[in-house]
């Protein structure tokens, strides 16, 4: 029997968006289109440390996506709920998980408390 999962409000986590400088990078000719240029460097968003700087708000009370229309691919292929939002989750004491740690191969590991 699989373990009801309570999918996390993105609207109030915002750990993807504040975990990895790397992550918000673009893909493909038209990715990042429609995001102002002073947010955006070397073809990806640009980052306050590990932070988009897109996300505004507090990670865990409240954020937006100030470029949430437009945000890149990586971006919107992120699933809410998913084994890397979990560890990104952990990573910042938001929640304990929820779900099995992702793969050993995940480029995503969560962090110990």
């Amino acid at each position: 029997m699989l373990k009801d999962i309570t999918v996390p409000d993105c609207e109030i986590c915002g750990a993807c968006c504040a975990y990895s400088w790397e992550w918000p990078a673009f893909i493909g000719d038209r990715d990042g289109e429609g995001i102002p240029e002073h947010l955006t460097e070397q073809g990806r968003m640009r980052c306050d440390g590990d932070r988009c700087t897109a996300l505004a708000g507090t990670v865990g009370v409240s954020v937006q996506c100030r470029v949430y229309e437009n945000r890149p691919l990586v971006c919107r292929e992120f699933t809410a709920g998913s084994q890397a939002c979990q560890a990104v989750r952990i990573h910042f004491g938001l929640d304990d998980g929820g779900l099995p740690p992702p793969p050993s191969d995940s480029p995503i590991t969560p962090t110990a408390r």
